[in-house]
């Protein structure tokens, strides 16, 4: 009788609390709270950026036990964090591939995966997929690999129409459509692009740019920003029943993201979560009052890098900007461009227009490349050379990246530290951006297309929202 209530009660715990094992979930909401308990009356004992690694603990309801990677424990609730699906780099080779300590072929080798073997995927970086070997994180070229999934596991599409090809590339013909909400099942992942399992048993492949892993909030819809109109009390549930947990003051902007019943459920700039009354917000512009300097990189007679395929950089460098700039002035901001046109001027000169014309910000938009077709991915630039305050240009170049990185398809190359001109020419705050590398066949193709130009443009204006937020 004794195990048999033992039992029962194991049971019970369990149903209540799942614990978690080796799961990584990270962050999908910029400067989120993370509480003492499940609840958001208790204690705020850190505030996450955006694309925070978390360690699950648990799970309670609606809410993760998580741990940090500085050592933070807290919880957060489900619909702020998303969990990757479970992927692994497979050697489907004849050859052994090399196992090094870091993303260069001159690093350490301190193993090898034989033909058929797997490592469970943790992440890209610089080209190459971080695995799990011998319980440490090490690189493997990603050239030489392919990612696989495990069982069941799924995405979601995000737009009506959505085309499914016979190949990893928009060259690839078309086998099937499939709508907003839509679920499939991953078999694997290749350049940027989702191999899934249709109804009918065959394979496809869909942009993983226009897909995600949760059916939330913040893949689904774009993030709405209002202003309180008066003092407001922001409660731990949707109705004045419910705790208070904040007084914010009239003014304040908030994220707003969920609405139940007449009240909506925002995220404040400090990071604390709660409900109040929709009738207490106004609609506002988040970028109100900003002046931006936008720069396509290169023009006139400089092409900038020349593509695997023959195409110029400084074509589609203008045609991400004119994307951006429509998105940033619906935000309220004014807009400026170094040049409106396919014509020369010097580096030196963009970063001076932007004290010239008092700017808040400075961004120039570029494209990679290489000699090497093999490497692929996103990377933003600050520099801290004859530059009056660093802190503001590595801040906006991480807030751009983080936002950036969230779209499946799109791989980390790093926040990197260069002497650029038109960084250095400049005493407003300035970043560069390197969306992909046209030396990159299959990249290339992705960069021209204009659904994944339209939600990068996306991205970067959620960077540069969380900038002036913070």
């Amino acid at each position: 009788m004794k195990k048999l209530l033992f039992l029962i009660i194991v049971i019970l715990i369990l149903s209540i609390s799942a614990v978690y094992a080796d799961t990584i979930g990270y962050t999908n909401i910029s400067d989120i709270a993370l509480y003492k308990d499940a609840d958001y009356s208790s204690k705020i004992t850190d505030v996450l950026n955006l694309n925070t690694k978390l360690e699950i603990i648990k799970e309670k309801n609606d809410w993760y036990s998580v741990r940090t990677q500085d050592g933070t424990s807290g919880w957060i609730e489900k619909y702020f964090v998303t969990v990757p699906a479970e992927r692994y780099a497979a050697n489907n080779t004849e050859y052994k591939i090399n196992v090094r300590t870091s993303p260069t072929t001159l690093s350490k080798t301190v193993g090898q995966l034989n033909p058929g073997d797997k490592a469970k995927y943790i992440d890209t970086y610089h080209s190459w997929h971080i695995i799990e070997y011998n319980g440490n994180e090490c690189y493997v070229a990603s050239w030489l690999t392919d990612l696989e999934y495990g069982n069941s596991q799924k995405i979601y599409l995000l737009y009506d129409k959505t085309n499914i090809r016979n190949q990893a590339s928009l060259n690839g013909s078309v086998l099937a459509q499939g709508n907003r909400y839509d679920s499939y099942d991953v078999i694997s992942e290749k350049n940027g692009w989702l191999q899934i399992m249709l109804p009918d048993g065959q394979a496809g492949y869909v942009a993983g740019w226009i897909t995600t892993y949760n059916q939330n909030y913040y893949s689904e819809e774009k993030l709405g920003y209002k202003k309180t109109a008066a003092d407001l009390n922001i409660r731990s549930g949707p109705s004045a029943n419910h705790n208070k947990v904040q007084v914010l003051t009239k003014g304040s902007t908030v994220k707003v993201v969920g609405s139940e019943n007449g009240w909506d459920k925002i995220v404040s700039v400090s990071g604390t979560v709660g409900w109040c009354s929709s009738d207490y917000l106004s609609e506002t512009y988040p970028l109100s009052g900003k002046s931006i300097l936008l720069d396509p990189g290169h023009g006139g007679k400089d092409p900038g890098a020349i593509s695997y395929s023959g195409k110029y950089e400084k074509y589609v460098n203008m045609e991400v900007t004119l994307k951006l700039k429509s998105i940033l002035e619906s935000m309220g901001a004014r807009v400026y461009m170094t040049r409106t046109g396919d014509y020369y001027i010097a580096n030196k000169e963009r970063g001076r227009m932007a004290d010239k014309l008092n700017a808040d910000i400075l961004l120039s938009i570029h494209h990679n490349s290489l000699n090497n077709s093999d490497y692929f991915g996103l990377s933003t630039y600050y520099n801290t050379i004859n530059y009056k305050d660093p802190r503001y240009g590595y801040d906006l170049a991480e807030a751009i990246y983080l936002n950036a990185i969230t779209v499946n398809g799109v791989y980390r190359d790093g926040i990197l530290d260069r002497n650029y001109e038109v960084l250095r020419e400049t005493n407003t705050p300035a970043a560069l951006i390197e969306i992909g590398f046209m030396s990159n066949p299959q990249e290339e193709i992705n960069i021209h297309n204009e659904s994944f130009q339209d939600i990068m443009a996306e991205k970067i204006a959620a960077g540069i929202v969380d900038y002036f937020n913070n």
